[in-house]
């Protein structure tokens, strides 16, 4: 049998669970484009996820260590024994929810322990919780290297929590600009039928308060009272634990036959097609994959001015900005580009020049690689 020493370099992928979210789909995707070069394993801390058999799929192990909800010591002391039967030569956590199994990997004999930073949930948009800047900086010394997805995240590892610039590295997120790219636009099970007249105003994202879909729906009532725009029409795909409460809105509303809640889908690419603009209402972003994907599929993107979205959207060449919260404003954006097709087309080929630039997979991938092979070499 061959020793450790001949084998692939082991990284352990800590994540809370692996579900379906931008976060778990750049796991896989490092995942997918490195299996050959290190031996990946995936640890959900309280269940194994919906996305654990595309992982499966392509030869990596899932497991769980069965967290319970709340304070569960226990579940570290699992954890650092199945590190310690692993021997993984790099540990990978992700977000808040993760960090923790920084102190049993080191524990468990683990030299290299990355922890990447996606973005914020909606009870801290701006980062701002004492106690998890606090929780970050005690933690510090045990994490060789902490990722942020975008420069807004990577400042304010630094300036806010305090973590040396040394341990800081930016590794942008990155899409398929192939697959997502622009195209003609077929036939997609579950799409309403819309008159040829008829905007389509598109989002793709998980059902969740951090994503900002109560402003939008405000947004779509005030488009709705405008009697100076063409119809319009909000498609909305993705699942999650809003889904009831969103839909109960939407009928407070009255709106619907203008709002479609499409649901959890897995052919985001061929619904973009479909879309006159892309919109991202969220109250908090590391770098929305989602608005990447709107951007390489050839459409213009309005989104709220938050986390990572301004390092993505070229106010007033690839999109809109506008205020977080501000419904009206998301409103006056929206109509900006729907009544002006033809600055809207110029917007939708720049998003796409700038996707496939600065955001490509195959960047973040080499990103990846370089820092995990560093910590290797040393």
């Amino acid at each position: 049998m061959a020793t450790r020493q001949l084998q692939r370099p082991r990284v352990v992928h800590v994540i809370d669970r692996l579900g379906v979210g931008g976060m778990e789909s750049v796991a896989l995707a490092v995942i997918a484009a490195t299996r050959d070069r290190y031996d990946h394993v995936v640890i959900g801390l309280r269940e194994r996820g919906e996305l654990a058999a595309r992982a499966e799929a392509l030869g990596v192990v899932v497991e769980s260590i069965d967290k319970q909800p709340g304070k569960d010591p226990t579940a570290y002391l699992r954890l650092h024994r199945r590190l310690r039967a692993l021997a993984p030569d790099i540990v990978h956590s992700y977000n808040i929810g993760a960090l923790d199994a920084a102190v049993p990997a080191r524990l468990a004999g683990c030299r290299n322990v990355v922890h990447a930073e996606h973005g914020r949930d909606a009870a801290d948009p701006n980062g701002s919780n004492h106690k998890y800047r606090w929780l970050r900086r005690m933690i510090a010394p045990a994490i060789s290297r902490f990722v942020p997805v975008s420069a807004d995240l990577a400042r304010w590892l630094e300036r806010d929590v305090r973590i040396p610039r040394s341990k800081i590295e930016l590794i942008r997120n990155g899409i398929d600009t192939e697959r997502f790219a622009p195209g003609e636009a077929g036939v997609v099970p579950g799409l309403p039928s819309i008159s040829a007249d008829t905007r389509v105003i598109g989002t793709v994202g998980r059902l969740d308060p951090v994503k900002g879909f109560d402003h939008l729906l405000g947004a779509m009532a005030v488009l709705a009272a405008r009697s100076d725009l063409p119809p319009v029409h909000l498609v909305v795909v993705g699942g999650g634990p809003e889904h009831a409460r969103l839909a109960g809105r939407i009928r407070e509303l009255g709106l619907q036959t203008q709002v479609t809640l499409a649901g959890q889908r897995d052919d985001a690419d061929a619904w973009l097609k479909h879309f006159d603009v892309y919109v991202c209402s969220s109250i908090a972003e590391g770098i929305a994959l989602t608005v990447l994907e709107a951007m390489a599929s050839g459409l213009p993107v309005v989104a709220t001015a938050v986390g990572g979205n301004p390092e993505l959207v070229a106010d007033g060449e690839t999109g809109l900005l506008v205020p977080a919260r501000q419904p009206e404003a998301l409103a006056e954006a929206l109509a900006r580009v729907l009544t002006a097709p033809e600055r809207a087309h110029a917007m939708g080929q720049a998003a796409r020049r700038r996707a496939q630039a600065e955001f490509s997979v195959a960047s973040m991938v080499a990103g990846y690689c370089s820092l995990y092979d560093a910590l290797l070499a040393r």
